[in-house]
């Protein structure tokens, strides 16, 4: 028996497939859900968003064309869904904000626990304080840091995926990278001092 691949079996969905989307289903779920978790941080929000990434998928094959291959089709929804979902957390966090802030001035900062691992504690922290600075990005920048450094595409599949050129990819690439780094910045400046003692 043949194995189709996902461009024949996205066509074979444009022409009223059911099978074929499952298949499709089957095979890029995890993928889906990787690219949505590293957008939003955890599980619940990254499982919403893949629900709403397949199903606007399903909704929408007849916009996909064949010559663009259907997983950086199936990513970008991915991407756009989780970068929707961010704002709309982003504004109900917001309404929150005040109280939330009365409440944390009142009671004195908990010091962290030191961890058997010191390394591994750090690389920890940094790849945490990485996913709670993406908000920070804009959609676009976001969206390319996410597939070049997680995700692992090259620059010439980001700018096919976004629909730019190869230079605005390295632009964004580098104002995402430039925008985390100050994010970070106090990070570089802990390091420093563990180092000295």
């Amino acid at each position: 028996m043949t194995v189709l691949s996902d461009e024949e079996l996205a066509l074979a969905l444009k022409n009223g497939d059911e099978r074929a989307f499952d298949e499709l289903v089957r095979r890029h779920q995890g993928r889906v859900y990787a690219v949505a978790y590293r957008f939003t941080g955890n599980r619940e929000d990254a499982l919403d968003v893949v629900q709403e990434a397949l199903l606007k998928a399903y909704r929408k094959i007849d916009t996909w064309q064949p010559t663009g291959g259907f997983v950086p089709w199936l990513l970008r929804l991915t991407s756009n869904q989780a970068v929707d979902a961010l704002r709309r957390r982003k504004r109900q966090r917001h309404e929150r904000l005040d109280e939330a802030y009365r409440q944390a001035s009142e009671h004195a900062p908990v010091e962290p626990t030191v961890m058997n691992t010191e390394q591994q504690a750090w690389a920890h922290e940094i790849d945490r304080r990485i996913q709670a600075a993406l908000p920070v990005l804009s959609p676009t920048q976001r969206t390319v840091f996410v597939l070049r450094h997680y995700e692992g595409f090259q620059l010439a599949e980001i700018a096919t995926q976004i629909g730019c050129t190869v230079g605005s990819v390295k632009v964004h690439l580098f104002r995402a990278l430039k925008k985390l780094q100050k994010s970070l910045e106090d990070l570089n400046d802990d390091n420093a001092k563990r180092g000295e003692y």
